[in-house]
């Protein structure tokens, strides 16, 4: 093989002419050169294909097959369609000749040149080159080998190039990555201009602007922020490769962790300031980076429960816990409670299965008698308020203490940014110190936000808060199981039920239980100073006035603007 024209002799020993087979290899680094005339480095898929097979019929060979490696760098040998026409060559051996357009359409290392073309060679078929002279003669090996080189030059120094180029675009603040959501990256090479930008997505940069203000103000947790980011129709962008898609749980918290929305960037492993323009300011991204951080250490993961009643209804004979059981059977899918002492035989209660139907209704009627009077109410709202009016004026100088240090901190970066690219600063010092401004900007993000009180915000949602609180039945019944949940661990330590779901006593749990003592309603309407002391009656008032912010626990749920 390898002969342009190879023949064979039929059984009477006359010669006859065979034509020769050939599989072609085409190659393009990025998906941007698939359907394009020209390209970056040559010809694009189209032309490579055409002029290889114009080859093969100068050869007096048959194409047997065309394998395109379309978006693949030639520096890793592991590309798909080069993988499947070497496995061709060794089980089939069906071709004389591998045509490329160039050598370096095979590798642009040495090292993979060799291998390439060893397994080649070993199938019994010969490497041809439409604009390269190499064949099996010492020249022509000679001229493989040179060329094998020159690529892999080629490739290095395109490479050092384009690093050098990146930081220095960089260094003038132009991101040289592809922009995330909520940015467009824009380009105008015509007039043999080479001008490229980018700028705001005036579809999904409002959604990511109101995503990182409704994380900051703690109204929702992450899942819940995806949820309504979908709700709103936030989407991926479109892609040759993917199609646009809502964002998942990790898209989201690596947006709202990424410092390119508030203007800056991380590139070769330092920080730059970038001359687009933000779309979160300072506070509010070092606020959701102290959330982020905190609900991570937390493990913000939502709890799955089978029954929002499950570990609030215990039974009215023996105390025990009573445990939530789905049954199947007789077509039909049942839910139950059942007393744990009798499940487990752990003594001799008789209470029977009782539906969890029957303890829904007969609970749903017990938040009639959780009750608190107008006139507490309003105490209560009046002693908060004082309190958290008192502790305000202490919040707000700390408020204007770390913003400050917020802004102090950002001057810092710059300036050793700036002192960097003047050369005065070596690049492994900037990114320590780097590193450092960044974790002293999370701690002043912490407490921007577990300080932070809007007050306007605070006395609504303190109003609403109670207002439920007077009508906190009508709210039950209103309510999602998940919410419902919520009211039954706030409102009950426990409720005992009995027969056919009878609640026959329930205990319920602080502040509630406090509302309807005499004492602590007398000390409350006395004018009593609103911090007492653990020997005053209502010492749970304390613990009431320490949590400030109030913020809407649904906000992230709103509707679209």
């Amino acid at each position: 093989m390898g002969n342009n024209n190879a023949g064979a002799k039929n059984n009477k020993g006359s010669d006859i002419e065979r034509r020769s087979t050939a599989v072609v290899y085409a190659r393009v680094s990025s998906m941007g050169q698939v359907n394009t005339d020209r390209d970056g480095e040559g010809f694009s898929i189209g032309a490579q294909r055409d002029a290889c097979i114009a080859k093969a019929e100068s050869m007096n060979a048959d194409v047997l097959e065309v394998y395109v490696d379309a978006g693949e760098s030639a520096r890793k040998a592991d590309r798909p369609q080069l993988q499947a026409m070497l496995d061709r060559l060794k089980t089939e051996r069906d071709a004389d000749f591998v045509i490329v357009h160039k050598v370096d359409r095979l590798a642009r290392n040495r090292g993979d040149d060799v291998e390439i073309t060893l397994a080649i060679r070993q199938s019994g078929a010969q490497l041809v080159s439409v604009t390269e002279q190499i064949d099996e003669t010492p020249s022509g090996m000679l001229l493989h080998g040179i060329m094998s080189t020159i690529a892999e030059y080629y490739s290095q120094n395109l490479s050092n190039e384009i690093i050098k180029g990146t930081s220095k675009k960089a260094e003038r603040g132009a991101y040289p990555g592809m922009a995330p959501v909520g940015y467009l990256n824009r380009q105008d090479l015509s007039g043999g201009n080479q001008l490229r930008w980018i700028e705001i997505d005036e579809e999904r940069a409002p959604h990511v602007s109101w995503a990182f203000e409704v994380y900051a103000n703690g109204g929702c947790s992450l899942r819940q922020l995806v949820e309504a980011l979908e709700a709103r129709g936030l989407r991926s962008r479109t892609t040759p490769k993917r199609t646009s898609q809502p964002f998942g749980l990790s898209q989201v918290h690596r947006m709202l962790a990424n410092r390119f929305y508030m203007g800056q960037f991380l590139w070769g492993g330092a920080e730059y300031q970038g001359n687009h323009e933000p779309l979160v300011d300072i506070d509010t991204f070092a606020k959701v980076q102290a959330l982020l951080h905190a609900r991570n250490q937390a493990g913000e993961k939502p709890q799955h429960h089978e029954h929002y009643l499950k570990g609030t209804i215990f039974c009215a004979r023996c105390g025990s816990r009573m445990i939530f059981s789905r049954n199947h059977g007789h077509g039909g899918v049942y839910d139950y409670f059942v007393c744990i002492g009798r499940h487990g035989k752990h003594n001799a209660c008789d209470l029977p299965y009782i539906s969890a139907e029957e303890i829904e209704r007969h609970v749903e009627d017990y938040y009639e008698n959780v009750v608190i009077d107008e006139r507490t109410m309003r105490s209560v709202y009046k002693a908060l308020l004082a309190a958290a009016k008192k502790r305000n004026s202490r919040a707000l100088q700390m408020v204007k203490r770390e913003r400050k240090r917020v802004l102090d901190l950002e001057q810092e970066r710059r300036s050793l940014l700036k002192a960097h690219l003047a050369g005065a600063v070596p690049l492994e010092l900037l990114k320590e110190e780097q590193d450092r401004i960044g974790k002293e900007l999370a701690d002043a993000g912490a407490v921007l936000a577990n300080t932070e009180v809007h007050w306007e915000t605070l006395e609504r949602n303190l109003e609403k808060a109670l207002l439920l609180t007077s009508r906190i039945s009508d709210a039950y019944r209103k309510a999602e199981p998940n919410v419902r949940r919520q009211f039954n661990q706030a409102v009950f330590k426990e409720i005992q039920v009995d027969l056919g779901g009878t609640v026959m006593y329930a205990r319920v749990a602080e502040p509630f239980s406090s509302f309807n003592d005499r004492e602590f309603r007398a000390w409350l309407t006395s004018g009593a100073p609103t911090t007492v002391t653990s020997e005053d009656p209502g010492s749970n008032m304390s613990r009431l006035v320490e949590a400030m912010g109030l913020e809407p626990s649904t906000s992230c749920l709103q509707s679209r603007p």
